[in-house]
């Protein structure tokens, strides 16, 4: 159902990847103080061939496997380095001291600062709403993207790519996932009612116990019923007129009958047209028949 799941799973922003969201760098422009979803603090290590850092002191973690966190100026279109300092503050991590910028640059450094000449290439700082959390480098979607392309520690171009169509995918299947939540009960209900379960009048072949893709329209009301083929219809799956023919299509017109008087308009709906998974274990020895639920619905 969700495949837009995996979509962001493949997304990843940073020039590294890490398998756990990253605590960022921060430049400073005018007034403002934003973070920034690049480190341009490595291009420097890669050309020293050195990840020295004089004098720092502070606190890592998963969050930060560089190490470090660095704070930058855009002042006239130039970069500068102002600072190198621990990832985290806080009460569990007091013994903190800044790198010494002066050693570690020498007569490069000065006013405060370093001018990051060895930096070319972008720095993309996220705009708006954090649309879809990642848990992998600096993977998360937000509504918009801020690129700073600098060259040798110019800046050059700057522009912003709006993230629009992914985010309105993104809060699209949220509310499908909502919506999911909360209507498998009364699915339930509706089919275990409406369903003869009897093994005795019914054929075994022939018992609808099956992982269902549901499609509803923007007023609640059920337009089709498939079988789940590992996350697609098998319409989509295999294109065999037969299989469309046979039991399959049978239970799929029993569920959708046995769903059709429900009407889900009192929920908050996407939209548009939408898609919920449903899936029926029945016990054929007991007669026992059970709602499944996916694992994030029994634990959140």
């Amino acid at each position: 159902m969700i495949r837009i799941i995996g979509l962001l799973l493949l997304v990843s922003i940073s020039e590294l990847c890490f398998s756990t969201g990253q605590v960022p760098d921060y430049m400073v422009i005018d007034n403002d103080t934003i973070a920034i979803f690049a480190n341009p603090l490595e291009q420097y290590f890669e050309k020293v061939n050195n990840r020295e850092i004089i004098g720092l002191k502070g606190c890592g973690s998963t969050a930060c496997w560089r190490g470090y966190k660095a704070i930058w100026r855009l002042r006239n279109d130039s970069l500068f380095l102002t600072a190198i300092t621990s990832c985290h503050l806080g009460d569990w991590c007091t013994d903190i001291r800044d790198a010494d910028l002066d050693l570690m640059f020498g007569e490069n450094y000065k006013n405060n600062s370093v001018f990051a000449s060895w930096f070319t290439g972008d720095i993309m700082a996220p705009k708006g709403e954090l649309v879809q959390y990642i848990h992998m480098g600096y993977g998360s979607i937000y509504e918009e993207e801020q690129y700073f392309t600098f060259e040798k520690g110019i800046k050059i171009k700057e522009r912003i790519k709006s993230n629009k169509k992914i985010a309105d995918k993104i809060r699209f299947h949220k509310k499908e996932m909502e919506v999911y939540k909360q209507v498998q009960d009364t699915l339930f209900y509706y089919v275990k009612k409406n369903v003869s379960w009897d093994t005795i009048t019914t054929p075994w072949f022939m018992l609808c116990d099956e992982k269902y893709i549901l499609t509803f329209n923007r007023r609640g009301k059920i337009k089709k019923a498939w079988v789940d083929w590992e996350g697609e219809t098998f319409r989509e799956k295999i294109d065999d007129w037969w299989w469309n023919n046979t039991d399959d299509r049978e239970c799929r017109m029993t569920i959708k009958k046995a769903i059709k008087p429900l009407r889900l308009s009192y929920l908050d709906l996407p939209k548009k047209r939408f898609k919920i998974t449903f899936e029926i274990l029945y016990d054929r020895k007991t007669g026992k028949i059970e709602l499944w639920k996916e694992y994030w619905m029994e634990n959140e």
